[in-house]
This record gives structure tokens, C-alpha cells and sequence, in this order.
């Protein structure tokens, strides 16, 4: 910051024949003080020089600095700006005991001193040009040129002195796109150059311009064969054949990696690097992404980390050396990649599919299998499918997990009890183990429908029906009375009746306030009030308290009893199964309302279901779930919209969550979400 000085008055006793004067200027104060020219005229050079080291040391003292003027007998002092200061007041002064006036000397006129001329702007510093930073390697005005071996399979072929490669060299070494647009052109993509040629004709066209390739290209093999020198000449790309078969040394131009971007979308993650000219693109995908390698290129100033966010591809990293970059996607499952090159800025694009359905089929003894993978807009999904005709001799069974209701066992361990080639899990139970919903086994009910909740039924020729199901189930005496039946080897309740069978158990111990019937063999034989009460093999024990104990009190020993069950505007079955809720009805997404809990209708997870098509034709669907980079799962209206997609005209859910699994010859195919094979209450058999 710019400073004025401040010349002061200084009023010297000891000095009498100085005179001070004080100059204004419009820019800064300048106070000037100029020793009598007569006194100074008669000072030596000598004297002089004894005299200004004398007033200097003065100067100090007060704050003030001194110099010679460029006119004769004029100093100037200077100081900082600052509030006057008066001058001391001397007493009795006494004359400066060697120095005192001269007799004789005559006044010269006063000797107006020449104006300073004052600068408002300092004068210029002298300017430099500073040195450039050295750099190991300073950038060339034009890009190196730099090599790479690229190998050619299939084997090429030598005919008439010229070399020929398959098309697909081309995507294998260069990253190019070739394909197939009409018969028979073909067409090659790289960087925005577009090569389109004819089998079988030298004509071609580079950017829509037409010229002549100096050999045809030809098919053999079913492959395209291109003239390798030719194409490579067209793309600017240089070529020498090396000792080793099939290798070819390419030499073009190095690269920089100018930018890295990916954006989300609802179908795809995009990802899109720009070079400042072609390069080499060399791919290679696994389960866990895809590394692209960029022979010649640099990426000087790219972040080498970039976090993408998506639950698909978390990030991506860049790393570069020795003209060598490579780039890599992580992601968080396989999903398909596709990629290209584009031109006007050259850049290569990357798309990452996060919906997709890709299927690989398997056949096991007559059964078709099929290996779904699908991508979601909550991340992928893995299923597995079965299709089956029961005009071809399958059947459905339902399997117990036990005798009794309330044992299970794993669905793989089912199958493997009966030699089935396919199970999935069943219906839903309880924590105890007991079934919920209705099992009729072998023309045995077993379990009665849970409050009209739709199940699958199947007659003895495998015809199925699926719709909710009632049943009217009441036990006649001879009586007259008609007692119906609430429950069916369940747990007994209050003021309702309940018929167990020796699914059940072999006894059921009485609770405080219950009693009960016991019939063999058709007739009444015992009415327990307490205690353990056996229950017959050939026979069912009912059990009642509260208001409904009032029936059983009128029961008489030795009545004959019969236990009917019906299904309610159903035909004729043998074989029933409880799910729900229901999916599909006459072929539309129907999901009807079951009073389930909201951890079977809310949410992605695992499923189990079942459907049926127009010819009458078995579907079965097992989605694993809740593995976030496995298998998300589907909600219950994606489940829909599978099995209508795969021709359903009625399906239904089943247990899902971690009961859900599928076996084929006794080995699970599925991941289940628990980590392990949860044990069920019963499962679904396909035999012959």
C-alpha cells in the first residue's frame, strides 16, 4: 500500500541563521528547511560534511529523516504522517559554544528552492517472463504412435499374396461393431467410421463415399472373411505380420482419456468415455463387471475412482500407465453389458442392462426346466420354471411333512421320499407345524380350508381347479343331530367343535372345561370329561367347551357317528392343497384379498406358485429372494404378471419366504433365503 510522507517545521535555536519553510501540495505536505545561504557559503566542503552527520543524528532523534536537496544549502526531512508536534520551548538558549555568527557577513537574498515534481504512480518494476515448469515428458503436438499385437481366430487364410481375417478380428481387437444390416451387407463401426461392403463384390463405402476394395470379401465356414490389409488401410491403422502364426502388429495413433461420465435410467446404467482420437478397445466381461483395456491411451487428470451409486454398477475405476489405461465397472451382480464406439468426440459407450431376461433350459426325465434371470427396477431377480402336461402321465401329490400335522421335514427330503423328479414347498402353517388351509391326500382330508382362501384341487385324471375353497364338514349321529365341524386336526377352541384324527396324534390331553367324543370304527364309545383321551386309529375324537359343549352333552354312547366333508360347488377331487391368495382368474391378474398378514402381500420376496394354462398344462414358478445381489424377489402382482406371461388362465400363490424351494431328483435347485432349506408342512410332487 502507497504511503505519504509528511515534511515537518522544524525551528532550530541552536542554527539561527536557518531559515524553514513549509511547501503545499495538492497531493501530500511538504515541509522544507534551508540553512542561511550566507551562513553555509562561508562552511567548508569540510564543515559541511562535519555539520549534516551532526544535524542527521538531530533529525533521528526527532523522528524525522534528512537529506541533501539537488539545490545549493537545502535539506529536506521527511516523516510518516502524524498529529503535529509542538516544538519544545526553550529558555534561556544559549548560543552553541564553537559555533556562533560571523561578523561582517552580509545577507544574501532568500533563495526560492526549485519545486519538487511528485509521481502519483510508482515507476514500472521490471517485468520477466517467468521460466516454463519442466516436464519429464511435454506434451507432443501431435499424438505418438504406439503398437499392439492383436491375434486373429478363427485362423486366417493366404490366397493371391493377400491376408484374410474374419470380420470378427475386428470386435475382438479393436472393439469395432460388425454385424449383418441385408443380405449380404455387412457393416463395420468404429469411432464414427462406417465401413459398409457386399460379400462377393469389391464395392464399399467409407462414411456413405464410394471406393474399391482391391480384394472381395468372402464367406467360408459360415464366416466372413475380409482382406485384412485393405480394411485395416481404410481405418488408418498400420500392419506388419510378426514371427508368431496368426499375430499381426497394428501401429496407430495413442489416445487420452478426455472425460468419464455414467448416468442412471430406469432400463440401463450408461457409461460414456471420451478419447481425444481412436483407440484400441479391447473388452472382457465376468460376474462381477467388465475391464476394458485401451491399448496406447492415457488419462492424465481423470479421477481414477468415480462412485456411481446404482444397485446395479457401484463404481467405476480408471487406471493408466505407459500408455496403457484400463477401465473397469464393478457391479453388484452379472447383468448383460453391451458396448460401442461413437464418433464427434470419439468416445466408447457402456451399457449396463438393469432389466433384462435371459433363460437357459434343462430336461430331466421328460421334465422341462427352465433357469430364468431377470432384471427389475428393484434390482435382479432368479427363478426357476416348470412346465407339465398330465395327458403326458404326470400327477400331482401333496406330501405331508409327516403322519401327524405337526411334523415337517424338508421339501428336497419329500421328494426323495417318494422318487419324485420335481417338489416344491406347499401350503402355509403354524409355528407348531400345522398346516393352515386345506390337505385332502389320497381322497383323505387331512386339514380343512382356512376361511374360504383359494386352493388348488386336482380329480384322478390331473385335471386341476384352483378357486377358493369351502367345504361343508359335519359329523351325522343316529340320533338325528347334526354337528358341524369348524376345525380338522387343529388345536381345539372355545365354543366351537373340533374333529381330530390320528393325523393329529394318538391322544389329546383335555384342558379345563373340555370334553369329548370318542368314535370307532363308526360308533360312539367313550365321552371323556378329562384326562388324556386316545384317539382311535379307525376312528376321530371331538372336542368341545364353552357354548358348544352343550352338543357333545347330548351325545349318547354306542350312537353311530359319520364324519362328512364336501367341498362346496368344487367337482370331484382327490387331491387339495390351501395357498392363497389367488393371482390369475380367466387368464387377468385377479389378486384377491385373503386376510393374509402383510409379510405375505406386501413387499419383494421369495414365492412359490402355481398355475394353469389354456390346455390345461401344469405351471409351477419358484422365485428366489430377499438376496439383494442374487434375487430381490417379486411382489405378488409381479408374480401375477409372470405366470400370465407364461399363459396362465388361473394360478394362486403358495408359502413363499424361506420355505420357498424346488428339488429335481431330490436336490435343490434354488437358492432359499434362509441361507439353508427350511423344513415344511407339506409339499407338491410331480410323479408318474
Amino acid at each position: 500500500m502507497a504511503r505519504d510522507l509528511t515534511f515537518v517545521k522544524i525551528e532550530l535555536q541552536l542554527l539561527p541563521s536557518f531559515v524553514l519553510w513549509q511547501r503545499n501540495s495538492p497531493y501530500c505536505s511538504r515541509q522544507l528547511f534551508a540553512a542561511n545561504g550566507a551562513f553555509l557559503s562561508t562552511l567548508t566542503g569540510a564543515q559541511r560534511l562535519l555539520l549534516y552527520p551532526f544535524m542527521n543524528r538531530l533529525f533521528h532523534l526527532l523522528g524525522l529523516s534528512l537529506s541533501l536537496c539537488v539545490a545549493e544549502s537545502v535539506a529536506l526531512a521527511q516523516v510518516a504522517p502524524r498529529p503535529p508536534i509542538a516544538p519544545p520551548v526553550v529558555t534561556n538558549p544559549k548560543p552553541f559554544p564553537t559555533l556562533v555568527p560571523v561578523p561582517g557577513l552580509v545577507p544574501l537574498p532568500e533563495i526560492t528552492p526549485p519545486q519538487p515534481t511528485i509521481t502519483l504512480a510508482p515507476p514500472p518494476l521490471p517485468t520477466s517472463t517467468p521460466a516454463a515448469t519442466a516436464t519429464p515428458f511435454p506434451p507432443p503436438t501431435e499424438p505418438p504412435l504406439v503398437q499392439a499385437y492383436a491375434k486373429a481366430s478363427p485362423h486366417p487364410y493366404t490366397t493371391g499374396g493377400r491376408t484374410y481375417v474374419p470380420l470378427t478380428f475386428f470386435a475382438d481387437n479393436l472393439g469395432a461393431s460388425v454385424g449383418e444390416v441385408t443380405k449380404p451387407k455387412f457393416q463395420l463401426l468404429w469411432f464414427g467410421q462406417k465401413l459398409d461392403f457386399w460379400v462377393g463384390q469389391r464395392g464399399a463405402t467409407l462414411n456413405d463415399k464410394a471406393f474399391t476394395l482391391p480384394a472381395r470379401p468372402v464367406i467360408i465356414s459360415n464366416r466372413v472373411f475380409v482382406p485384412l490389409g485393405a480394411f485395416c488401410d481404410t481405418l488408418g491403422i498400420g500392419l506388419k505380420t510378426t514371427s508368431k502364426p496368426y499375430v499381426f502388429l497394428l501401429t496407430y495413433k495413442a489416445a487420452r482419456v478426455d472425460n468419464v461420465r455414467s448416468t442412471v435410467s430406469g432400463n440401463k446404467v450408461r457409461t460414456v468415455v471420451t478419447f481425444s482420437n481412436p483407440t484400441r478397445v479391447t473388452a472382457s466381461v465376468a460376474r462381477e463387471g467388465a475391464t476394458f483395456q485401451f491399448s496406447g491411451a492415457r488419462a492424465p487428470g481423470i479421477p481414477s475412482i468415480a462412485t456411481v451409486n446404482d444397485y446395479l454398477v457401484t463404481r467405476t475405476v480408471l487406471t493408466s500407465g505407459n500408455w496403457n489405461a484400463r477401465f473397469a465397472l464393478t457391479m453388484n451382480y452379472a447383468a448383460p453389458i453391451q458396448w460401442f464406439t461413437l464418433g464427434s468426440p470419439p468416445r466408447l459407450v457402456i451399457d449396463s442392462q438393469r432389466l433384462f431376461e435371459e433363460s437357459s433350459t434343462m430336461r430331466e426325465g421328460g421334465l422341462r426346466l427352465t433357469k430364468v434371470r431377470r432384471g427389475t427396477g428393484h434390482g435382479p431377480v432368479q427363478m426357476w420354471t416348470a412346465r407339465l402336461d398330465p395327458r403326458d402321465g404326470w400327477r400331482v401329490r401333496v406330501e405331508p411333512g409327516g403322519y401327524s400335522v405337526l411334523q415337517r421335514a424338508r421339501t428336497s427330503k419329500l421328494a426323495e421320499r417318494q422318487k419324485a423328479i420335481l417338489a416344491v414347498n406347499g401350503g402355509f402353517f403354524a409355528y407348531d407345524g400345522a398346516a393352515v388351509g386345506a390337505m385332502l391326500v389320497g381322497g383323505e382330508w387331512i386339514r380343512l380350508p382356512w376361511q374360504g382362501r383359494t386352493a388348488v384341487g386336482f380329480d384322478d385324471a390331473g385335471k386341476a381347479h384352483i378357486a377358493p375353497l369351502q367345504t361343508n364338514a359335519t359329523v351325522k349321529f343316529s340320533s338325528g343331530q347334526n354337528l358341524p365341524i369348524r376345525d380338522l386336526n387343529g388345536w381345539p377352541d372355545a365354543n366351537r367343535i373340533t374333529a381330530l384324527t390320528r393325523r393329529f396324534g394318538t391322544y389329546y390331553r383335555l384342558t379345563s372345561g373340555e370334553m369329548a367324543v370318542v368314535v370307532s370304527k363308526g360308533v360312539v364309545i367313550a365321552r371323556p370329561g378329562g384326562g388324556g383321551t386316545p384317539i382311535p386309529a379307525n376312528g376321530f375324537v371331538l372336542v368341545a367347551s364353552g357354548s358348544a359343549r352343550q352338543y357333545l352333552e347330548k351325545v349318547a354312547l354306542k350312537e353311530r357317528a359319520t364324519l362328512s366333508i364336501t367341498p362346496i360347488g368344487w367337482p370331484k377331487i382327490t387331491t387339495a392343497l390351501g395357498g392363497g391368495p389367488r393371482l390369475i382368474q380367466n387368464g387377468q391378474i385377479a389378486i384377491r384379498d385373503e386376510n393374509f398378514r402383510t409379510d405375505v402381500t406386501n413387499g419383494a420376496g421369495p414365492r412359490t406358485a402355481f398355475g394353469i394354462d389354456k390346455q390345461g398344462r401344469y405351471i409351477i414358478v419358484v422365485v428366489d429372494g430377499r438376496q439383494k445381489y442374487h434375487s430381490t424377489g417379486l411382489t405378488l402382482h409381479e408374480l401375477a404378471a409372470t405366470m400370465q406371461q407364461m399363459g396362465a388362465v388361473y394360478a394362486m400363490n403358495l408359502d413363499g419366504g424361506g420355505s420357498t424351494a424346488m428339488a429335481v431328483k431330490g436336490r435343490i435347485v434354488n437358492r432359499p433365503s434362509d441361507g439353508a432349506e427350511r423344513s415344511v408342512s407339506n409339499a407338491l410332487l410331480v410323479m408318474r
